[in-house]
């Protein structure tokens, strides 16, 4: 049955390259003197949309049937294949429908990646309605634009077709799991043949001119945004020539490139399924760690709400004792659980970065005091958010996500602890897990140094934070440390293993986390290679060597340089924060590195001033170096103009030509053997080069001036191909793209990823699963985890514990990151501080405590949010 799903759709592909003068167009019969089809009524068990749909195609076919222009039979010819795809649509559409609801968690959450792909398919019939509205009232104007409409046409009749083939998909994966009611393929499915059954899907609809139709209208335009900005990117991180340029010449090929695919959805979306099918993990890195930019840091301080404290904190990596938690096999425990410092890939003695967040200044606090000028400060709060930040264990940091923390610290009213553990692939699964654990354990020990008395702790985290908060719980179950009072679960990956699901294949169409883009992610946290864990052997030896070096210096401080964000912080360095706001840069000392507690922080505060709309309360500067300058006073003022256009035409000039040569002489052995060109170097070019500068005439200056500025246009409007190199198979020519683009990626994910509870939270054992607290999910309909979601519910259902699954609709993965970009994103963050706060109040309530200051009121609760329908 595999092997005949993509025959099914061949013949109705070959429809875009048939013309209106054709005998017969699937039971459209047809004249060769292009009179109009014969009328064929739709079939009796279309849906209302769909009928509609289909009889608006038979409406434009006939208009155009008489068109003898190329764009004329082309829109024909299309309308005519998009009828073929609504009939079958429409039939798989029913089929799915018939069993969907075995799949839900109950009858009162229905959502499942079954129901997904309807959702999808149905919000593709509104789209093709709407291009068939807009075609409508435009084809008889004078203006008309033929040739868009025909590109429009086609895409919507070609995103359907991919459609269709997605939804056979769905019946062998119904077939995979009949009976079970499970979203899980079973083990004798691989993933490998997904792969082989991915490659039939034509992607390039999805990023093209259709980009985001499944979602509302002002998320759309985001994601269309950061499509354009993916593909403009890639030029310039794939640019050899960009090596060298300047800030200038990088900025303005990025603008000129982000017009053309701005103008040019096609080549966007051949760019971004070149990029997804090709790029390697370090390409995935550094896209998305353009938010940590400077600029992106500055945004959520001047956009987002105010907060009175906002501090990087760095634990010094010591270990730490927890009292045991109470049991009915109390024997078996000790008193005390001892606290390992995080070890794995990276080894021991690094410090693990946590950000405290919290809309008020309260009593304990690292560096406030007892009091803060005449005011006195709030009493602790009885709560603590503990937080875990997402981005596909390779990027992003709380940095990133703080637009929307600062919301959840104003409405929530208790202090939020973020932590920034370490990144894949340099640190791979279980490092991350390790400095959560480790950050949480600390945040037990030293509560009362936080503003809170952590009478309840709710851990939350969206996406990968999501996982390892989960992976925190289990961690704490089975070292017997205290237990979170709460989990907030937001679009959370529990089955870390591409095992076949629905809602899964939907990574094939998601434009913020793409197939091959969630790919690597997977196998650089949790399957590294061979190399990356020789690179991190390799770095373990040189940190013992640093500590070994500090020893031996009478543990006097030495710089290290490294690329490593980890690797960048001293391992042996003491508890560090800085505090900046607009009147002072008051710098608290607040621990010592042998000391697990801090000793003191009840300094009062050089500011006297309380200024709740300050900036921020962190430094995130670097030290001040100062390098001596010689200024020479032999250099007449006069000539300063002169030895700057010495100095332009030397650039973009003699350089220019000189680099250009260069670069084609030093290119990899492996490279160059598939490049014809060779650099000529002649004796007259060499002496041209050295004395270029006094060959200047003034006669000869504005060509020059003339070719030099030819020479910047061209190498900023350069258009780049992503190279063999880059996708990982060797250096390959050009001229393969596209071959290369068409290959099965089977062999390269083809890996194994091991069966660990604290990896793959679904895998944990029942007697882990029912010890775990109560549990929010918040996931959606779009969402390639849904499955994940709706799957780990059902563990926690059946085995009696208290949790509760939402699901959104119309939103991506990774929508907290939009809330000040998209209405539906905001929306979607409420729901978020609407599960948190009951998760609060059930805490408050078991306690018989309130979270309110004794001096202040909390902050009111924002009206409730209604459920979004599913």
């Amino acid at each position: 049955m595999i092997a005949t799903v993509p025959a099914e759709l061949a013949h109705l592909e070959d429809n875009f390259k048939l013309s209106a003068a054709s005998p017969k167009l699937n039971g459209h019969v047809t004249s060769p003197t292009n009179t109009s089809p014969t009328p064929v009524p739709p079939p009796s068990d279309l849906q209302p949309a769909y009928k509609q749909l289909y009889e608006n195609c038979h409406e434009h076919a006939a208009y155009f049937v008489k068109d003898n222009t190329e764009y004329g039979q082309r829109l024909h010819a299309a309308h005519i294949a998009w009828q073929d795809f609504i009939v079958l649509a429409n039939r798989l559409v029913l089929q799915i429908e018939s069993f969907a609801h075995e799949y839900d968690l109950d009858a009162s959450t229905p959502g499942n990646g079954y129901r997904s792909f309807i959702y999808v398919t149905n919000a593709c019939i509104t789209h093709g309605r709407n291009i068939c509205q807009q075609l409508l009232s435009t084809r008889g104007t004078l203006f008309f634009r033929k040739k868009f409409y025909v590109k429009e046409v086609e895409a919507c009749s070609q995103l359907l077709c991919s459609l269709c083939t997605c939804l056979q998909y769905l019946l062998i994966l119904r077939q995979w799991s009949s009976g079970t009611g499970d979203l899980f393929a079973s083990g004798q499915h691989t993933a490998e043949q997904l792969f082989e059954l991915g490659d039939t899907i034509n992607q390039y609809c999805f990023y093209g001119r259709c980009l985001g139709f499944q979602y509302g209208d002002s998320i759309r335009g985001v994601l269309r945004f950061l499509g354009i900005g993916m593909a403009s990117y890639s030029e310039t991180y794939y640019s050899q020539a960009d090596n060298g340029s300047s800030a200038l010449i990088k900025t303005t090929r990025s603008l000129w490139s982000s017009g053309k695919y701005l103008m040019n959805p096609e080549l966007r979306a051949r760019r971004i399924v070149n990029i997804s099918q090709n790029a390697k993990i370090d390409f995935c890195k550094s896209f998305w760690f353009l938010a940590e930019s400077e600029l992106m840091h500055k945004l959520p301080s001047i956009v987002g709400s105010a907060i009175k404290v906002n501090r990087l904190i760095e634990l010094p990596a010591e270990p730490l004792q927890l009292p045991a938690r109470k049991q009915a096999d109390a024997e078996a425990l000790k008193q005390f659980v001892d606290i390992p410092v995080p070890s794995a890939h990276l080894g021991p003695g690094l410090p693990v970065s946590v950000r405290l967040l919290s809309a008020k200044r309260r009593a304990g606090m690292l560096g406030e005091g007892r009091y803060r000028a005449w005011r006195r400060l709030l009493q602790p709060s009885k709560c603590i958010l503990f937080h875990c930040h997402g981005g596909g264990f390779v990027a992003q940091s709380s940095k990133s996500h703080e637009l929307y923390l600062r919301d959840w610290a104003v409405e929530l009213d208790v202090p939020i602890l973020s932590v920034d553990y370490s990144l894949a692939p340099e640190a791979p699964f279980p490092r991350a897990l390790e400095e959560v654990y480790y950050a949480y354990c600390w945040l037990l020990n030293n509560a009362q140094h936080l503003g809170t008395t952590a009478e309840r702790v709710i851990c939350a985290g969206d996406s990968a934070g999501a996982n390892l908060c989960i992976g925190l719980a289990l961690k704490c179950i089975e070292q017997g440390v205290r237990i979170p009072d709460g989990l907030f679960l937001a679009y959370c990956p529990t089955l870390v293993s591409f095992v076949p699901s629905p809602a899964r294949l939907l990574c094939l169409m998601d434009p913020l986390l793409p197939f091959g883009f969630m790919m690597r992610c997977l196998r650089a946290y949790a399957a590294p290679s061979m190399e990356t864990l020789a690179e991190n052997a390799k770095h373990q030896e040189q940190l013992a060597q640093v500590r070994q070096a500090q020893l031996d210096a009478d543990q006097q401080p030495i710089s290290v340089s490294s690329s490593r964000r980890t690797s960048a912080k001293s391992p042996l360095s003491p508890l560090n924060l800085s505090q900046q706001d607009e009147e002072s840069c008051d710098t608290f000392a607040s621990a010592s590195y042998h000391s697990q507690t801090v000793e003191r922080t009840d300094l009062p505060s050089s500011d006297g001033s309380d200024n709740s709309d300050c900036v921020s309360f962190e430094d995130d500067s670097q030290p001040i170096e100062h390098y001596p300058v010689e200024i020479s006073a032999d250099v007449p003022k006069d000539n300063a103009s002169a030895a700057y256009i010495d100095n332009f035409l030397d650039k973009y000039l003699i350089d220019t030509a000189t680099m250009e040569a260069t670069e084609e002489n030093t290119v990899p052995a492996p490279e160059a053997e598939l490049i014809n060109g060779h650099a000529k170097y002649s004796s007259e070019q060499n002496i041209l080069v050295e004395t270029g500068r006094d060959l200047v005439a003034i006669d000869t200056l504005p060509a020059r001036l003339q070719e030099a500025v030819n020479n910047i246009i061209n190498r900023c409007t350069q258009s780049y191909e992503i190279h063999g190199s880059a996708a990982g198979s060797g250096q390959q020519d050009v001229r393969n793209m596209d071959a290369l683009i068409a290959r099965s990626p089977s062999e390269e994910f083809a890996f194994d990823v091991p069966k660990d509870p604290f990896l793959s939270p679904y895998w944990a054992s029942d007697e882990w699963l029912s010890q775990l607290p109560e549990t929010k999910i918040l996931t959606l309909n779009m969402d390639p985890c849904l499955d994940d979601c709706v799957m780990f519910a059902k563990k926690l259902k059946r085995l009696g514990r208290a949790v509760s699954l939402e699901i959104l609709e119309g939103l991506p993965h990774g929508f907290l990151n939009f809330t000040m970009l998209s209405n539906e994103a905001m929306e979607g963050s409420k729901h978020c501080i609407k599960s948190l706060r009951a998760l609060l109040q059930t805490t408050q309530q078991s306690n018989d405590g309130s979270i309110v200051d004794d001096e202040t009121t909390s902050t009111p609760s924002a009206g409730s949010v209604d459920s979004v329908p599913h």
